[in-house]
């Protein structure tokens, strides 16, 4: 990928399966904007792309340094690059790599198309690949292989979502020197990152928060303050652009829930998450990372996801939706699933589909999926 990281040029980096007509509406961005110069503008919703996040070059290469320092990365290390440009874990790959002067080897590029764990493995083996950075979803399918991790690898950067403790166990114990993150695109990736070394011990690691950022918890929502936050947002409504700065006093307030000590972060999930089942408070996050964790252990191919679907008597109700896949696996699944949640926690509908819509980044759209099933 070429950047220009010392220009006044801004860019607004989109999905290219966008239409020619959003693609015209999302550059107008850049008129909005003429008073941030070098900035780049990123999406971070579905397709229609409603909201978008300014960050400065500078704020950019902040979160790079503090990256490249955590890691300890040098210009001896090869970088993998699995992840689209057009998203902060993707793009932070490519800063990293112009200020330590490291190699980027471009996956996506060279393998094009939908990915493939096993494809994705030899590459790494083939360009002897010492640093990546994937998703859950991806590192799940790389677990499946059953491989060894190659032996140049020396870490692999986990964020775009949780990961569960089940798949970090059989990831290190097939050698993967697997790395936890938390961050968001309005801090310009990773907030907090495992120690290098933390995947040789047992234990899920902790989190700590890179030097770059001071990260506060105020009322189980995480405050951020540092040099890589984000300018401003751009939210679209048809035709109109309107561009805010949701700083306050230089802090960010995020709807993710956590606490901190002692420059150690734990995340809870999104706030968001929290629903109402028949007035009861529910924690979606919390039944979603169950249901994964018993997917992974029955070691069930259907991939399953979680709704909460609106509904006028219950406010929610928990529905399922799952690809094709066996009755029988998929019984055995809601069953260990309802033994241990409450009985307003329990799943009240299954909806099968051929395959799950998903992002760029491999994120289940689960706003999309709710138009579908509802």
């Amino acid at each position: 990928m070429q950047m220009n990281w010392e220009s006044a040029d801004s860019l607004v980096l989109m999905n290219p399966t966008y239409s020619p007509e959003e693609q015209m509406r999302f550059q107008r961005i850049l008129e909005v904007t003429s008073d941030l110069p070098g900035h780049i503008w990123l999406s971070t919703s579905g397709s229609s792309a409603p909201k978008w996040v300014g960050l400065s070059k500078r704020a950019i290469l902040a979160s790079a340094e503090a990256v490249n320092q955590h890691l300890k990365s040098t210009h001896t290390d090869i970088w993998i690059q699995p992840l689209p440009d057009f998203h902060v874990g993707g793009l932070g790959i490519w800063a990293r790599s112009h200020l330590s002067q490291a190699t980027v080897c471009d996956f996506k590029q060279d393998h094009p198309g939908k990915w493939q764990a096993e494809v994705f493995y030899h590459y790494i083996i083939h360009h002897k690949g010492s640093l990546t950075a994937l998703v859950p979803t991806q590192l799940h399918d790389l677990v499946m292989l059953k491989r060894s991790a190659p032996e140049t690898l020396r870490a692999v950067v986990i964020g775009g979502g949780a990961l569960l403790p089940d798949l970090y166990k059989q990831a290190i114990s097939l050698g993967w020197p697997v790395l936890p993150s938390y961050g968001l695109t309005e801090c310009a990736s990773q907030v907090a990152t495992a120690a290098l070394d933390s995947w040789k011990k047992a234990q899920q690691p902790a989190l700590q928060i890179l030097s770059h950022l001071d990260v506060e918890e105020r009322e189980e929502h995480l405050y951020f303050r540092g040099a890589s936050l984000l300018s401003a947002y751009a939210y679209l409504e048809g035709d109109k652009i309107q561009v805010v700065d949701p700083k306050e006093n230089g802090w960010l307030r995020s709807e993710d829930r956590g606490c901190v000590k002692e420059r150690q972060l734990q995340v809870w999930g999104r706030a968001d998450a929290m629903i109402k089942v028949g007035g009861e408070n529910v924690d979606l996050a919390r039944l979603e990372a169950l249901l994964q964790t018993l997917r992974l252990r029955l070691a069930i191919q259907s991939e399953v996801v979680l709704l909460a679907i609106p509904d006028t008597r219950l406010g929610y109700r928990i529905d399922l939706v799952a690809t094709q896949s066996h009755q029988a696996e998929l019984d055995l699944l809601m069953h260990e699933f309802h033994q241990a949640v409450l009985p307003f926690e329990r799943i009240r509908q299954v909806h099968f589909l051929k395959e799950l819509p998903r992002s760029a980044l491999g994120k289940i759209l689960k706003s999309k999926l709710i138009k579908i099933v509802k």
